[in-house]
């Protein structure tokens, strides 16, 4: 995906679902909108299977809105800084 409203579609339909919300706006903010960690969380890894790129927890979190986190997602992706796989801890104490 190389146009910046390519990306930022695919942004706001994830926030969308992960939130329950019908349609996020670009001056919407993830924690504005009801977002908690383990939304967050599961934000960061559904864009990072979806759209190939190294997005990152603190990318969502130091974004105030989805204008912003866009801004960030199309800085990774033109670096082009492929995504590797996060982990994913289903269990305590480290067990999954």
């Amino acid at each position: 995906m190389t146009a910046t409203t390519d990306i930022e579609d695919v942004v706001a339909a994830v926030w969308a679902d992960v939130l329950g919300v019908e349609r996020v706006a670009p001056t919407d903010g993830f924690f504005a909108l009801g977002g908690y960690s383990q939304q967050a969380v599961r934000t960061v890894h559904l864009l990072r299977d979806r759209l190939g790129v190294a997005v990152t927890l603190r990318d969502l979190m130091s974004a105030s809105t989805l204008a912003d986190f866009t801004a960030a997602v199309r800085v990774r992706a033109e670096a082009g800084a492929p995504a590797r796989p996060m982990p994913r801890l289903t269990g305590r104490r480290g067990t999954r």
